[in-house]
C-alpha cells in the first residue's frame, strides 16, 4: 500500500490554497464597524467576533457565540487578486463536517441583483494566508465574504492589489431574526453561504441574523432580552423560531415561547414565524419517536395559532428530498439547506 500517491499528487485541485509572495499588497483590517449584518456592533471588545453581546445565557452560548455564524462584509475593489489572512481559535474538529464549513471563509461576486460563489479558503489551520481569487479583471466589483460557522474568529484582514480602489460597503436591507438550533447555526453546511440563514439572505435580499446555537436555543429569558435589542436597533421585519430540536420536553416549550411570546416587543410590526422540526427518516422505525414528533408538532401549531405565529410544517420544507438532506439523520447538507430557503423564501412576504 506505501506505492500509492497521495490524492493531492494526482489533481492539483485537491491541493489546499496557498498563498502567492511576490505580489504587492495592502491589507485592510477587519472590524465590527464593517461587518454587514452584525447583531449588536460589540463583537470586538474583547477581541473577537461574538455574534451577541457581553449578556450571559448559558455556558454552552458563551462559546458559541464567539462562531460568527451567518456574519458577512461587502466590499468593492478593482484588484486583480484578492487575500485573507486569518487568525482561529483552532483548526476544524467535526467527523461530519467539513474544515471549510468550520473554520473557513467563502467569497462571492455580486452580478446585477444576484450573488455568485467563487471560492473558499480551502485550508485546515487556526492560522492562514490564502489567495482567494487571482487574475481577475481590473474592473470594480462587489464582492460578499462569508465568516466561519463554527469556530471563533480572532482577528482577520483582507488583502489587495496595493494600487487598487478599496471600500467597504452596508447595503440598507430589512432584518429578520432566526433563533434556532445546531441546524439554524449552519451544521453541516459544506462552506459558509451555504447556512439556509444565509441563502435566504441572498433570495430575499434581507439581512438575515443568525443567532442559531447548537445544542442550545432553549427559549432562555436572557435570549429574549438580547431578541428585544436588535428589534430596537435593527430594521427587523422577520423573526423565526426554530426550537424543537433541543427543547427537553412539551411543557418547556410551552410555557418558555409562551412567555417569549406576551414579552416580545414590537409585535405589531413583526411577522413572527414558528418552524418544526424537518424530516427524520427515523420515526419511519421508531414508533416512539414518530409519536413525540407527532405530539410536539400539534403543541407548536396550537400555540402559534393562540399567539397569531404563522406556523410553518418543517417536515413539508423538505419532503421532496426523500429524507436525503441531511449528513447523518438531523443536520442538513447543502442540499437540505438550499430546499429549505428556498420554500421559507416561498412563505416569507
Amino acid at each position: 500500500m506505501s506505492n500509492l500517491k497521495d490524492i493531492k499528487e494526482i489533481d492539483k485541485n485537491m491541493k489546499e490554497l496557498e498563498s502567492q509572495n511576490n505580489l504587492e499588497v495592502k491589507w485592510y483590517k477587519v472590524d465590527s464597524e464593517v461587518i454587514n449584518n452584525f447583531m449588536l456592533g460589540k463583537g470586538l471588545k474583547n477581541g473577537t467576533f461574538n455574534r451577541l453581546d457581553d449578556s450571559f445565557v448559558s455556558e454552552n452560548v458563551e462559546t458559541l457565540k464567539k462562531h460568527p455564524a451567518g456574519n458577512s462584509i461587502e466590499f468593492t475593489t478593482t484588484s486583480r487578486f484578492i487575500k485573507i489572512k486569518a487568525r482561529l481559535a483552532g483548526g476544524a474538529y467535526m467527523a461530519h463536517m467539513t474544515a471549510v464549513g468550520t473554520i473557513g471563509f467563502s467569497l462571492y461576486v455580486k452580478k446585477g441583483k444576484k450573488w455568485y460563489f467563487i471560492n473558499s479558503s480551502k485550508i485546515n489551520q487556526a492560522e492562514y494566508e490564502l489567495d482567494l481569487v487571482k487574475d481577475v479583471n481590473k474592473k470594480p466589483y462587489t464582492y460578499r465574504l462569508y465568516l466561519p460557522l463554527y469556530q471563533a474568529l480572532l482577528d482577520f484582514s483582507i488583502g489587495v492589489e496595493h494600487t487598487a480602489p478599496f471600500e467597504f460597503v452596508k447595503e440598507e436591507m430589512d432584518s429578520m431574526i432566526v433563533y434556532g438550533t445546531s441546524i439554524s447555526q449552519g451544521g453541516c453546511a459544506t462552506r459558509p453561504g451555504m447556512d439556509y440563514c444565509s441563502i435566504l439572505g441572498r433570495l430575499k435580499n434581507l439581512n438575515v441574523i443568525n443567532l442559531g446555537f447548537s445544542g442550545s436555543c432553549k427559549l432562555e429569558p436572557a435570549m429574549l432580552t438580547i431578541i428585544n435589542k436588535i428589534i430596537k436597533e435593527r430594521n427587523v421585519k422577520y423573526l423565526l423560531f426554530e426550537v424543537e430540536a433541543n427543547s427537553p420536553s412539551y411543557g418547556h416549550f410551552q410555557e418558555r415561547f409562551s412567555y417569549f411570546m406576551e414579552h416580545l416587543e414590537n409585535k405589531e410590526n413583526l411577522k413572527v414565524y414558528l418552524v418544526s422540526h424537518f424530516d427524520e427518516a427515523i420515526i419511519f422505525i421508531n414508533d416512539k419517536m414518530r409519536r413525540y414528533r407527532k405530539g410536539f408538532y400539534q403543541l407548536q401549531k396550537a400555540t402559534a395559532e393562540k399567539y397569531g405565529v404563522t406556523f410553518i410544517d418543517g417536515t413539508k420544507l423538505i419532503k421532496n428530498l426523500d429524507c436525503e438532506g441531511s449528513v447523518d439523520g438531523v443536520h442538513l447538507t447543502d442540499f437540505g439547506f438550499y430546499e429549505v430557503a428556498k420554500q421559507l423564501a416561498k412563505i416569507i412576504k
